[in-house]
């Protein structure tokens, strides 16, 4: 086994999307069954497949004497892949810097998450969740916005490891393996985050920012509980998160990423999508840069909640005047 699988790790409790906020119900982990050679031959297609990792890869991975960390992003599900660690949204984002929650964590709060797990900066990191695939997108653009080298996203998740038949069980403790001290090997946030005033001068002049969220706060008739007021940066586009997702849980092909996206990706225009709080639209970004190799997408932090905030808290003339929908 690899340094850190030597137990076992993650749990299970249902998650359903409701008008974008994250609700979790006793329904525990669906089973999803993925041709995983139709997943393979997917995954090779894409811009950059050693990104990705079915749950065979994944498991002849922990079989082996590689040095892989595996990290379920679940809150108390039920059950876990055997040898992973668990961690939530307050683990690495949430951060008590700003007025308002779903921010990422500091450099050296992620970097002391990840030494408590042994890694290393030679280390795989595979990231993975639970019925829906955006928060193992959000920490894996975390990392990788650390310079971490190598980050791998389990497509289809804890879903598609069940349904494939491999065993789950109990999350790993950070006690259970020997802590390292973990620095981000080219820590970047500029090449990975668009900031508030980046997305002001990208709402000004027309670039490509795309809206990933439900139907409900993109038209602005909810306001998901986090967010100050309802509405829509100006001039996003829509696509939601969801429309990169195949039935089976899984991304969709390469090809069905083209007609998604390949309008805007053509441009040649930094792309920028987001969402409530940087984590649906994580899922987007994911693709766009890996799944399609395009290498100007920015993922924004902040997202609607912050946009919110600087609105309809701070009375922000600047932000107020790029909004729509919304209701001041």
């Amino acid at each position: 086994m690899g340094k850190a699988m030597k137990i076992s790790g993650l749990s299970a409790a249902g998650l359903a999307l409701v008008g974008g906020a994250v609700y979790f119900s006793m329904t525990g982990i669906d089973a999803e069954e993925v041709d995983m050679n139709a997943q393979e031959e997917k995954i090779s297609e894409y811009a950059n497949p050693d990104a990705f990792v079915s749950p065979r890869q994944l498991q002849d991975m922990m079989d082996s004497d590689e040095d892989v960390v595996v990290i379920g992003t679940m809150d108390e599900r039920g059950g876990a892949i055997p040898g992973s660690f668990e961690v939530w949204r307050p683990d690495y984002s949430g951060t008590d810097a700003y007025e308002y929650d779903g921010m990422a964590n500091s450099k050296e709060e992620v970097e002391e998450l990840m030494s408590s797990f042994g890694v290393t900066e030679d280390t795989t990191v595979v990231t993975y969740a639970a019925n829906a695939q955006h928060d193992s997108a959000r920490l894996f653009w975390q990392l990788e916005m650390l310079g971490h080298e190598d980050v791998r996203f389990l497509d289809g998740g804890i879903n598609a490891w069940k349904g494939a038949g491999f065993d789950t069980g109990d999350p790993l403790e950070a006690g259970d393996v020997e802590e390292t001290n973990y620095a981000a090997p080219d820590f970047n946030e500029e090449g990975f985050n668009a900031d508030l005033d980046h997305m002001l001068a990208a709402a000004a002049d027309d670039s490509v920012i795309i809206d990933t969220r439900d139907p409900e706060e993109e038209e602005g008739s909810t306001t998901v509980t986090g967010a100050f007021g309802p509405g829509k940066i100006a001039g996003a586009e829509y696509i939601n998160w969801t429309e990169a997702v195949a039935e089976d849980g899984t991304a969709v092909t390469a090809d069905e990423l083209e007609d998604l996206y390949g309008t805007y990706t053509d441009s040649g225009e930094t792309i920028i999508p987001y969402c409530q709080s940087g984590v649906r639209s994580s899922y987007t970004w994911l693709l766009l840069t890996h799944g399609m190799g395009y290498d100007n997408a920015l993922n924004y932090d902040g997202s609607w909640i912050e946009w919110s905030y600087q609105a309809y808290e701070q009375g922000d003339e600047n932000v107020i005047n790029l909004t729509e929908n919304g209701d001041f």
